[in-house]
């Protein structure tokens, strides 16, 4: 049977429509369509019902889905107990991340890493976000949530913290903020994702409050661009801004630890020589960056 086909089953079933499910494998509508119509002919049975809120799985669609699992779950512990009997690590190793945090914390550290370890691939996985160890989207994830419904063993590595920066031309302009009431005349930039930063969108909104909105972006990166070009004062993560001579931190006292940062991997991985180096190289960095990622 054709894996590719199982896949995007199984992100249909989990989506409950084609487009959502295209979006998550990164194809398009008509080609999940055609997949999903391939395997249904293949096994000569409907997978899907239409339903008011997408589509749902037939009482066939929800067996075949349990023996899906089942297939997946099977390979991950065939391949681990191949590779455990090995002592080098090598191979491609899949590790889902936010972006902010790959580029500005993980990469500059990757180095010494694979050269310690030449024969070992890495991919770094930003989309989707966080990706699913179960789907083999990804080995290893790095995400601000436990082991959830996935099965996952890990451990919290660290704390993520957060606060408010502005550029120094900003900060000479003008007196900076420190009690809620002295935001007035302040330009702030907002968050314009606001599903994916809810919490920390609400915390800032409500700490700026008095202040004037004069931008919102969708990314880390370009808030932190718009920070340093002297546009208003921004919501950024500690350890991208902190490392920019050019930005000041406001209202000191005002930080929020938003997150914990979960290091995670599926069980039947864990042995696996490529996956333990990998798990053992990011806990490393975390306990050496401990203050850094706090804030």
């Amino acid at each position: 049977m054709d894996w590719d086909l199982c896949k995007t089953f199984v992100a249909v079933a989990e989506k409950g429509s084609l487009a959502a499910a295209a979006r998550q494998l990164r194809s398009s509508h008509p080609t999940v369509g055609r997949k999903v119509a391939a395997l249904e002919r293949q096994l000569g049975t409907r997978l899907f019902a239409r339903s008011d809120h997408g589509l749902s799985l037939t009482a066939q669609g929800r067996k075949f889905r349990e023996h899906v699992d089942a297939m997946a779950a099977a390979a991950l512990r065939a391949e681990s107990a191949v590779s455990a009997t090995g002592r080098e690590a090598r191979g491609v190793v899949k590790i889902s991340i936010g972006a902010t945090l790959a580029a500005h914390w993980l990469m500059p550290r990757m180095g010494r890493f694979l050269r310690e370890h030449d024969h070992l691939q890495i991919e770094i996985i930003t989309h989707p976000y966080p990706a699913s160890v179960r789907r083999r989207e990804a080995d290893v994830v790095l995400r601000p949530v436990d082991a959830g419904e996935e099965n996952l063993v890990g451990r919290r590595i660290g704390r993520l913290g957060t606060g408010f920066y502005c550029s120094r031309d900003y900060a000479v302009r003008r007196k900076l903020p420190e009690r809620r009431d002295e935001w007035r005349g302040h330009s702030v930039i907002g968050f314009a994702d606001r599903a994916s930063n809810a919490d920390l969108a609400r915390w800032s909104d409500n700490i700026t409050r008095h202040g004037t909105v004069v931008m919102r972006c969708s990314s880390q990166g370009d808030m932190l661009a718009a920070v340093r070009a002297g546009l208003g004062i921004a919501t950024l993560s500690c350890f991208v801004a902190d490392a920019h001579p050019d930005l000041v931190r406001v209202a000191p006292q005002k930080l929020i630890s938003v997150a914990d940062l979960w290091l995670l991997a599926h069980p039947d991985l864990v042995d696996m020589p490529a996956v333990r180096a990998v798990v053992g190289f990011v806990a490393e960095c975390a306990r050496e960056d401990r203050a850094l990622l706090r804030g």
